[in-house]
């Protein structure tokens, strides 16, 4: 299915830029919390481990909808969401990305 996306959505008529796919291997990172990580109720983290998150970045909204209203993109992505018990997405503005500068 990603390699449906990037092949067929992949131009500025279709908006796509890019995707990252991302697995929760549950574990919390001792330096990266805010909170003491061994205080912390591990509830959804262990509940969540094996969990994949699929992440698209796209030039408009309206692309990423048209991509999914797509015969090409449904057939791929209605066999994906036989294995999956949640599958919603969930929207996000980015504030902020950025490299190191050289």
């Amino acid at each position: 299915m990603c390699n449906i996306v990037k092949n067929n959505y992949g131009d500025d008529n279709g908006g796509f830029i890019g995707g990252q796919v991302f697995k929760n291997d549950g574990f919390i990172s001792a330096e990266g919390s805010v909170q003491d990580p061994n205080k912390a109720d591990n509830k959804r983290v262990d509940q969540n481990t094996g969990d994949l998150v699929i992440v698209t970045y796209w030039q408009s909204f309206e692309q990423h909808e048209a991509s999914h209203a797509d015969q090409l993109f449904n057939d791929k992505f209605s066999q994906l969401a036989k294995y999956c018990d949640n599958t919603y997405e969930v929207g996000y503005s980015m504030l902020w990305q950025g490299t190191p500068e050289h």
